[in-house]
Order: C-alpha cells, then sequence, then structure tokens
C-alpha cells in the first residue's frame, strides 16, 4: 500500500472523472486506473462504481473517503512535527487524555509547567477511557491523564506503571440558569410523576459509569430520569445543557467559567471527587520526558 493511492482516491472522489483526475495527479490514465484499482485491492473491495458517468463512489468508498481524509491530515500532521523536532533538536511528551481533561485541564498544567521549567514539545491524543489506557500500555504515548474513582472502571496503577494524583475534580449535577440564576430544572421541585430530562454520557465512557451510579441514588429518592441526548464528551454534555434540554453531571474544570458566569448552577450539593491522574510506564525515558515527570507537582 502506498500514500500515493490515498492521494489518488481523493483527487477521484473530487472529481469523478479518471482522466481529469489523472492529468490532476500528472500521470497517465492507464498508471492512475492501476493504482486506484491497487488501492481497491489493498481494501478488498471495490471502492468506485465505475458503470455510471460520471463515476460514483460505492458505499464502501463513502466510508473509506472519510477515513482516508483524516488518515492522510494525520500522516502530514506527524510529519511536520517530526521535522519541526528535528530543525529544534527537542524530543516531544507525548500525552493521551479524555477529552475533559485534554480540554479543561491540561492547558493550564502545561503552562504552569513551562513557566517552571522551560518549554515543551508536546503532542495530545484526546481520547476515551479505554484507548487513553491502552496507548499507554502499548507504549503509543508517554503519558496518560485519566479519571479514578471507585465508581468507574480501575485504572492502571501498580506493577509496570507509576502514577500521581495531581488534582480532584468533582462531579456535580449543573441544570441551565435562569435570568435570576436559578435553575430552569430543579429536582428538589420536580414532579414525582414526571421523568427528570437528562442530558447523558455514554454509559460504556468513564463518566457514564460514574453517571449510572449516581442515577442509581437519586432514584431512591423518587425521582425518575428520561435521556434526551447521550455523548461521551463533557463538552458536548455540557453544550446541550446550556441548551435546556436537561440536567447533566459535569467536572468542575468544564463548568467552572459558565457557573461563575451564572450560565450553569449546581442543583445538587453532594457531588464525586473524582481524582485526575497522571500515568507512565516504570523506567528511564527520554529526557524530556523525565525533565516533564520529575517537575509535575502531586497531591
Amino acid at each position: 500500500m502506498e500514500l500515493n493511492w490515498f492521494e489518488d482516491f481523493m483527487e477521484l472522489a473530487a472529481v469523478r472523472n479518471f482522466s481529469t483526475a489523472a492529468a490532476a495527479r500528472h500521470v497517465t490514465q492507464p498508471a492512475f486506473s492501476r493504482r486506484i484499482r491497487a488501492l481497491e485491492n489493498w481494501i478488498g473491495t471495490e471502492l468506485i462504481d465505475r458503470s455510471s458517468y460520471p463515476v460514483k463512489l460505492t458505499g464502501a468508498g463513502e466510508t473509506f473517503l472519510e477515513s482516508s481524509r483524516e488518515l492522510m491530515r494525520e500522516i502530514y500532521r506527524v510529519r511536520d512535527e517530526c521535522r519541526q523536532q528535528a530543525r529544534a533538536g527537542i524530543e516531544a511528551v507525548t500525552f493521551s487524555a479524555l477529552h475533559t481533561i485534554a480540554l479543561s485541564i491540561f492547558p493550564d498544567l502545561l503552562t504552569a509547567m513551562e513557566a517552571r521549567t522551560g518549554p515543551f514539545i508536546t503532542r495530545m491524543h484526546a481520547t476515551d477511557f479505554y484507548d487513553c489506557v491502552e496507548s499507554l500500555a502499548l507504549g503509543r504515548c508517554d503519558i496518560a491523564f485519566c479519571y479514578s474513582h471507585e465508581l468507574g472502571p480501575p485504572v492502571l496503577q501498580t506493577g509496570q506503571f507509576a502514577s500521581k494524583v495531581i488534582r480532584i475534580d468533582p462531579f456535580y449535577l449543573v441544570s441551565k440558569a435562569d435570568q435570576q440564576g436559578k435553575p430552569v430544572i430543579d429536582p428538589a421541585t420536580w414532579p414525582r410523576d414526571r421523568d427528570l430530562p437528562l442530558v447523558a454520557y455514554s454509559s460504556d465512557c468513564f463518566l457514564g459509569k460514574v453517571q449510572t451510579q449516581l442515577m442509581l441514588d437519586m432514584q431512591k429518592t423518587g425521582l425518575s430520569f428520561r435521556v434526551t441526548y447521550e455523548n461521551s464528551m463533557s463538552e458536548a454534555v455540557k453544550r446541550m445543557i446550556l441548551a435546556g434540554k436537561g440536567v447533566g453531571w459535569l467536572p468542575e474544570s468544564a463548568a467552572d467559567r459558565e457557573v461563575e458566569r451564572n450560565e450553569l448552577c449546581l442543583i445538587d450539593s453532594k457531588s464525586v471527587a473524582l481524582s485526575v491522574l497522571a500515568i507512565r510506564k516504570q523506567g528511564v525515558g527520554s529526557a524530556a520526558l523525565e525533565r516533564f515527570w520529575s517537575n509535575l507537582r502531586e497531591l
């Protein structure tokens, strides 16, 4: 498989004509057609419907097109990063983190770190809990940032891994606030014969598992829930709560700005304290990794 095949395919998908695409790629049409066929053989199915004019993508071709665009963007991004590192002579530190941590915690953490130790070249992969842990275990990242709580799935903290608790991030129930700063939806006054609308986390993500237990606790008080929207990312959950689609649980790091602006308000005095863990493999890493880790402050 060659990268040229991906670029050939994307050009053909754009113009829907073999001769035009071949000219744009500066190859003869027969050579271009052979490369498209080679890509299809590698995939194992036809990507182009050649029975129509202009040509069309098959169902598999439509699926592959979006994935190939993302893949090529990532390949070129990594290439540019490697070139930058080579010019600077500085090693990068690679991270995996849950989306909330990557968006709401890591930028300030990195800024504070660099103020003490000098700049780092960093690469962040924002992903879900299981992929985050797998990336660390397989060596695809240097440090993983995850939440940890007894209500969620277990986190790697022993054996071949070392960890630091770098922050506590309360996880609480919020509602959109009205003009007086009061909750638009308040469980305390909600009729017990009506389901409480909930903007929920996907049940298979870390925060979804914590949310499930919190829902069970609230149901013991007579409340029932009706899921109006579901997503695995706190930012998406927050935006739907702000749109008035229901109540929902958010980490403090994701909601503090909106709470300060009276756009969101807390509607349950109880919260769950999520530990923010930094985890790495035992052993000696690159100079950049060791500098980052040794200066990473633990609670």
